[in-house]
């Protein structure tokens, strides 16, 4: 039997006899990412954290793993949440939704010191090597407007590769590149935001369709509980200073 569907039908038992939730997370900070110590941290975790404190959930599984794999097991075991979440029209009926969680503004950018590079319209950037995170929702969008992006697995190594030279363009969450700028030991001033892409949505924590439907009600109103006592705006404000 395929390793994988090993691993998801232990998981999905695990699941269902036990009521506990699998949480899964993509690395993007400030969002869900590792610290120096391995702890998971970030603005989503945090929240996530508060939910199951608070409904008294239990968390049997809590990992970071690269977007498709996070989001393909999210569809796939009942009691599975996922963050951080874009909502878009083809997502709809595939989760239940619980957010907005925080506000999403995606840039293009490039390197300040590369004056060569002139974007003012996404028929600009397509004249450059633009890098973007493998099977996300801009991803998906600057593929329907006709750009061919380098697709890898995380936004680190997008940062990492304009930096050295083999991007020309990033397609970037603002405050996260901030964050990760930081964690690398470089100037935020070191990037240029040249075009936004994409100011319309929203990030989500989602569960899979299939969840048990207490679960689904607990999220939802503690979430509810978070954001009326102004603990989702602390929350905010401790990552985003």
């Amino acid at each position: 039997m395929n390793i994988w569907v090993i691993a998801v039908l232990s998981l999905l038992a695990t699941s269902i006899l036990a009521q506990e939730i699998t949480v899964w997370a993509e690395k993007f900070p400030p969002y869900g990412y590792e610290d120096e110590t391995g702890k998971i941290v970030g603005i989503s975790t945090e929240i996530v954290q508060y939910i199951i404190k608070d409904t008294g959930l239990k968390a049997g599984n809590w990992e970071i793993a690269p977007w498709n794999r996070a989001f393909k097991m999210t569809q796939r075991i009942p009691n599975s949440v996922l963050y951080t979440v874009v909502r878009k029209p083809n997502r709809e009926d595939m989760f239940h939704w619980i957010g907005p969680i925080s506000d999403r503004n995606q840039y293009i950018y490039k390197l300040r010191s590369r004056k060569d590079i002139v974007v003012n319209s996404i028929d600009d950037a397509k004249k450059y090597n633009l890098g973007a995170v493998m099977g996300t929702a801009i991803t998906d969008l600057l593929i329907t407007e006709g750009l061919k992006p380098r697709e890898v697995y995380n936004h680190d190594e997008t940062v990492k590769l304009l930096l050295h030279g083999r991007l020309d363009l990033i397609v970037h969450l603002d405050y996260s590149l901030a964050y990760i700028a930081k964690g690398l030991g470089v100037e935020f001033s070191t990037f240029e935001p040249v075009l936004l892409v994409d100011g319309s949505k929203k990030y989500y924590i989602v569960i899979n369709k299939n969840s048990s439907p207490s679960i689904i009600e607990k999220f939802q109103a503690s979430f509810k509980k978070l954001v009326h006592s102004g603990g989702l705006s602390e929350i905010q404000q401790k990552y985003l200073q």
